[in-house]
């Protein structure tokens, strides 16, 4: 099975903080670090769940398969 190209990231929003979640699993840089939902907010793991990619980001640049939270498909 190949990635999909068509398998895209988006942006989702805490509801416990308002912010939006950083993917699961990776860091963010720096500057954003700060201004993003992380682990350590009690709504981060809670619905709507945060995905694997960056908003704009596909599966297949990601280069590994990921879920279905935190994605669109155009």
């Amino acid at each position: 099975m190949d990635l999909n190209p068509r398998k895209v990231g988006i942006a989702v929003e805490c509801r416990n903080c308002g912010r939006t979640k950083k993917p699961v699993g990776r860091s963010a840089p720096t500057e954003m670090a700060n201004s993003m939902c992380d682990n350590e907010c009690s709504g981060y793991r809670l619905d709507p769940k945060p995905g694997s990619l960056w908003p704009g980001e596909t599966e297949e640049t990601f280069g590994h398969f990921v879920g279905n939270h935190g994605v669109q498909f155009i």
